[in-house]
C-alpha cells in the first residue's frame, strides 16, 4: 500500500502544474462570463434607468449613454463592494465548499454564465426582468446540484425574496405619493406654472439631500466613508442640498424663463403659436429602422392634435406594396417583411397614442420646467443602479478571484478596484448597444411618461435602491423602476396603465428565477459530475496557505 501512496504522490506532483493551470481557465473565463452578464444587465437592466428620461424625450439615447458612463462607473466602484459581499454570503453556506473550493469557483462560473443567457434571451424579445433574480437563481441552482437543500440559506433567501416584494411595492406608494400630491396642488391648479416655480427649489434641495445622505452615510470603504459621523454627513447633504436649490432658484429659473419668453416670441404661422410648438409624429413618413431609431427623440401622442388618427387605422394606412415582377423571389419576400414590420410599428404607435391620450394633462411650460430635475434624477438613478447591480455580474467573479488568489475560501472576500471597473464598463457597453430595446416598452408602453412624470419615477426608483444598497440588500432595479412607474400611472387611475403589458412583465419575473436556477444546475452537474474520475478536476483539497492543491 505504501508503494501505491508513492506513486499516486508522485503523480500528483507531476500533474500539479496543470491542475493549476485548470483552475486559471476557471479565473480567465470568469472575467469574460463576468463582463457577458454586465453587458446583458446593461442591456436589460440598465436600461430602466434612462427609459423614463429617453421615452419622454428629455435625453437621447446617446446623451443617456454619456450618463450611464459617467455614473454607472461612479455607483460600480464607490458602492458596488457592499452589495457584491451580500450576494456571495447571503445565498450559499459557504460552509460545505470549504473542503473543495474549485467545487464553488465552478459553481460561480456556471451562475454568471446561465444569468447573462438568459438575460440575452430576456432582453431579445424586450422582457424587463430582474438581473438579481437571475444571478440569485443561478446561484441556488449549483448549490443545490452540489450539496442539497442544506447548501442554501433558505432564511435568507426568504429576507430577500420579501425585498423583492415590498421594494416595488414601496416605490409605487413613494412615486403615487409624491406625484398626487404635486398634481393635485400644483398641475391641477389655477396657476400651475408660478406654482411649479415656487416648488422646484424644494424639489431640488430633497432630491440632492436625500441622495447624497445615502451616498456619504456609511459609504464606500474605498473612499474611507464608513466611519464618517452621522452629524457631519448631514451637514454636508443639508450643505449641498441648499447650495442646489440655491442654484436652481437664481440660475437656472431665470434661464427657464428667459428660453419660455423667447419660444412664445416666435413669429406666428397659420395663425396659432402652440400649433408650432407641437411636435408631431407620423410613422408613415419613416421607414420601421428609422422610427425604431427615433424612439429616444419623440414623443408620440402628446396632445389629441397628433397626426395619426388611431381610430381609424386601417383605412388611413396607405397600402403601397406591391409585388415586383422585376425582382427575385428573395428579394419581394424582404421587401414584404419590412412592409409589414412599418405596419406593426404604426399599430404600436396608434395603442401608445390611444394609451397617452388618456393621461391627465399637465401645463406644457410647468412640464418642461421638470426636465432638468429629470435628468438629475436620472444620473442619481443610473449612480443607484450601478452600485447595487453590479454585484449580479462581478459577485461570482470577486469569489472565482479570491478562490484563485488565495487559495481557500475568505469569510471576507475583497473586491479589487478592476474587478467593479469591469462590471461597470460592461454595463454601459450593454446600454449602448441592446439598451434601446427596453426603453421603448418601459419609457411608453406601460404608462405615458412626461418629464414632471419621469422625475417622480426616477427619485422614487433611485431613493428605493440606494436605501437597500445602504442595507446591503440585493434588490431589483427593475421591480422598483416598474413600480415607480405603475405608481405615478395610477396617480391619474386605472386606465393609465397597460395592465395587459403588466402581466406580461409579471410572467417573466416569474420565469426568471427557476430558468436560470434549472440552466445553472444543470451546466454545472454537467461539469462536475463527469462520468469518468480524470475528468473531475474539483475533487482536491485546496490549502489553507494558498499554495493550491494540497499535495
Amino acid at each position: 500500500m505504501l508503494y501505491y501512496y508513492y506513486i499516486f504522490n508522485f503523480l500528483l506532483r507531476i500533474l500539479h502544474p496543470i491542475i493549476i493551470k485548470m483552475y486559471q481557465w476557471i479565473f480567465i473565463c470568469g472575467i469574460l462570463f463576468a463582463l457577458y452578464n454586465a453587458w446583458g444587465i446593461g442591456a436589460n437592466d440598465c436600461a430602466n434607468s434612462f427609459a423614463t428620461s429617453v421615452g419622454s424625450g428629455v435625453l437621447t439615447l446617446k446623451k443617456a449613454v454619456i450618463i450611464a458612463a459617467i455614473f454607472e462607473f461612479s455607483g460600480a466602484v464607490l458602492m458596488g463592494s457592499h452589495v457584491t459581499d451580500t450576494v456571495r454570503k447571503t445565498i450559499v453556506d459557504v460552509d460545505i465548499f470549504h473542503k473543495n473550493p474549485g467545487a464553488l469557483m465552478f459553481g460561480m462560473l456556471c451562475a454568471d454564465f446561465s444569468s447573462a443567457i438568459w438575460l440575452t434571451i430576456a432582453t431579445y424579445f424586450k422582457y424587463p426582468v430582474s438581473t438579481t433574480h437571475s444571478i440569485i437563481g443561478a446561484i441556488i441552482g449549483f448549490s443545490l446540484a452540489y450539496g442539497g437543500k442544506d447548501a442554501v440559506d433558505w432564511e435568507k433567501v426568504g429576507f430577500i425574496v420579501v425585498s423583492w416584494i415590498a421594494s416595488p411595492l414601496l416605490a409605487a406608494v413613494f412615486a403615487f405619493s409624491v406625484f398626487f400630491t404635486i398634481q393635485k396642488f400644483v398641475f391641477g391648479s389655477a396657476k400651475p406654472f408660478e406654482y411649479t416655480l415656487v416648488l422646484f427649489p424644494i424639489l431640488t434641495f430633497f432630491t440632492f439631500f436625500i441622495n447624497v445622505l445615502f451616498i456619504i452615510y456609511k459609504g464606500s470603504p474605498n473612499l474611507d466613508l464608513e466611519d464618517m459621523a452621522l452629524w457631519k454627513c448631514m451637514i454636508i447633504s443639508i450643505s449641498v442640498g441648499i447650495i442646489t436649490a440655491l442654484g436652481a432658484q437664481f440660475l437656472y429659473i431665470p434661464y427657464i424663463k428667459k428660453k419660455l419668453r423667447r419660444n412664445q416670441n416666435l413669429p406666428i404661422e397659420n395663425g396659432n403659436v402652440e400649433e408650432d410648438k407641437k411636435v408631431t409624429f407620423d410613422i408613415r413618413s419613416k421607414s420601421y429602422r428609422e422610427a425604431t431609431n427615433s424612439i429616444q427623440l419623440e414623443e408620440i401622442g402628446e396632445s389629441n392634435t397628433d397626426t395619426v388618427d388611431t381610430e381609424d387605422t386601417e383605412e388611413t394606412v396607405e397600402k403601397n406594396y406591391m409585388y415586383d415582377n422585376n425582382q427575385s423571389i428573395e428579394f419581394n419576400i424582404n421587401e414584404s417583411k419590412k412592409y409589414t414590420k412599418e405596419l406593426e410599428q404604426e399599430k404600436l404607435n396608434n395603442q401608445v397614442k390611444l394609451l397617452h391620450d388618456k393621461a391627465v394633462n399637465i401645463d406644457k411650460d410647468s412640464d418642461e420646467l421638470c426636465s432638468w430635475i429629470q435628468i438629475i434624477t436620472a444620473c442619481f438613478s443610473s449612480f443607484a443602479h450601478g452600485s447595487n447591480d453590479v454585484a449580479n455580474a462581478i459577485a461570482p467573479l470577486a469569489t472565482i478571484y479570491s478562490i484563485h488568489q488565495k487559495g481557500f475560501i475568505k469569510e471576507e472576500a475583497d473586491v479589487p478596484i478592476w474587478v467593479l471597473v469591469l462590471g461597470g464598463f460592461g454595463i454601459v457597453i450593454g446600454l449602448a448597444t441592446w439598451g434601446y430595446k427596453i426603453i421603448d416598452r418601459m419609457g411608453k408602453q406601460l404608462t405615458k411618461i412626461t418629464p414632471s412624470r419621469g422625475f417622480v419615477v426616477e427619485l422614487a426608483a433611485a431613493t428605493t435602491v440606494i436605501i437597500a444598497s445602504r442595507a446591503e440588500i440585493p434588490v431589483s432595479t427593475t421591480h422598483c423602476q416598474v413600480g415607480s412607474i405603475l405608481g405615478c400611472g395610477l396617480a391619474g387611475g386605472l386606465k393609465n396603465v397597460k395592465w395587459s403589458l403588466v402581466k406580461g412583465i409579471l410572467f417573466s419575473w416569474l420565469v426568471t428565477l427557476p430558468f436560470t436556477g434549472l440552466l445553472s444546475a444543470g451546466l454545472f452537474s454537467f461539469g462536475y459530475y463527469a462520468p469518468y474520475e480524470n475528468f473531475k478536476l474539483f475533487d482536491g483539497n485546496i490549502s489553507d496557505s494558498g499554495s493550491g492543491i494540497e499535495l
